[in-house]
């Protein structure tokens, strides 16, 4: 690339072919079909020509099939075998026509025939298309790179989010699974100077960079309001009305929020398109709150969201948790369901590692699950034993 008068021009790139043909006229033959445009390598035998691909890395290898000592099949499967030519694309030339002879070059690598005698434009043609798809791949490997290495630093926001120091233990157990690592699912759990507990379950629309945009801008406003004393029926409010002004209409949270009275005696509910939340009485009675509100962030809201306050009892426990568990398809083609989850939870008892087991191992397409986070708020703390077959994620604080 040269710089003239402010001006900049690229010169066009030349690829690099290498032609291995035991003939010399076949090399004086593709060289006049490719013209200028191509830097042609030559070799007359397999062992030079792999020494020379090794080398020069060329862009294409034009292989002859018959030669003497290694033939071309030979001379593509090392190369195939090579990391460093293995991507090489190699496009056999040869007399033979026969669908055997074929399948035997696909098979040690090849990507392309051209039958001898060649037409010149033709072999252009194939040269220039294969070349063009091999940097094409090779873009896409590079594209692939990048996202992975941004994935990786969304992942690390998200992480970081997650095992936030003003997270509190206190009066809960959780399970969560997720697909991958930059997850739309987030728990958020911290103490107010007055002694009330705020809860917050939400997931988000998609994963990855949707989870990575919202999932630190929400849970900065929670453990800050929260540090703040500010009332959870305030920072509800807040968050719906900063993720309805800063993010795309698209891009929204359901959620569930709960605060428990700071003696444990009493808890608010708050629910944003969320599935139900569940009250298990020390009767082992079910009670469901059904969601009252549409999902966070799709519009603003200036008047104190609905809430419904019950009387918490001593052995009495709520379960708040994402829609992942209740939209698992099951192997018989019916949805996990809410129904089916507690269920789960009466037969299990304490586990909530082992719900989330039952839920993962119903699956219909267990390795293409949505995110799974079920949490448990209960006067007294259970503490579930992570299960190694299953993505766990345990949060301790030695103090709120």
């Amino acid at each position: 690339m040269t710089l003239d008068n402010g001006n900049t021009t690229s010169k066009p790139a030349i690829n690099r072919v290498l032609a291995i043909d035991d003939s010399p006229e076949t090399i004086d033959a593709i060289r006049a079909a490719l013209g200028t445009g191509f830097q042609l390598l030559a070799a007359t035998n397999g062992k030079v020509g792999l020494e020379i691909a090794r080398k020069q890395l060329p862009e294409l290898i034009l292989l002859d099939v018959l030669m003497p000592e290694m033939d071309g099949y030979e001379v593509c499967r090392q190369l195939k075998a090579d990391a460093l030519t293995r991507d090489i694309p190699v496009i056999f030339l040869s007399g033979l026509d026969s669908e055997k002879d074929e399948i035997r070059g696909f098979s040690a690598g090849g990507i392309d025939f051209v039958t001898k005698p060649m037409e010149p434009v033709i072999l252009k043609v194939r040269v220039r298309t294969q070349i063009e798809l091999a940097n094409a791949r090779q873009a896409l490997a590079q594209a692939n790179d990048f996202m992975e290495d941004e994935r990786e630093i969304m992942a690390e926001i998200l992480l970081a989010m997650r095992n936030d120091k003003d997270f509190c233990n206190d009066n809960l157990s959780f399970a969560c699974h997720s697909r991958d690592t930059a997850g739309g699912d987030l728990l958020l759990s911290a103490k107010r100077p007055s002694g009330h507990h705020h809860f917050l379950v939400g997931d988000f629309t998609g994963h990855g960079l949707t989870a990575a945009i919202g999932t630190p801008l929400v849970s900065h406003l929670f453990y800050a309001m929260t540090a703040a004393d500010v009332p959870l029926a305030t920072i509800v409010g807040e968050i719906n009305n900063v993720l309805a002004r800063r993010l795309p209409s698209h891009i929204f949270m359901a959620a569930a929020a709960v605060c428990l009275s700071e003696d444990n005696r009493r808890a608010e509910l708050w629910s944003f398109g969320n599935p139900e939340i569940l009250y298990r009485g020390p009767n082992q009675q079910w009670v469901r709150y059904a969601s009252m509100e549409m999902p966070m962030g799709i519009a603003t809201h200036d008047a104190p969201f609905d809430s419904v306050h019950l009387d918490f009892e001593e052995d009495g426990n709520l379960y708040v948790f994402t829609d992942g568990p209740i939209e698992v398809v099951c192997r018989d083609g019916s949805y996990y369901g809410v129904d089916r989850l507690v269920d789960t939870i009466d037969r299990c008892e304490q586990s909530l590692d082992s719900v989330i087991a039952d839920v993962i191992a119903s699956a219909k397409q267990p390795n293409a699950l949505d995110d799974l986070t079920l949490l448990r708020i209960g006067r007294d703390r259970h503490a579930d034993s992570p299960n190694g077959e299953i993505e766990v994620v345990q949060r301790r604080a030695s103090s709120c």
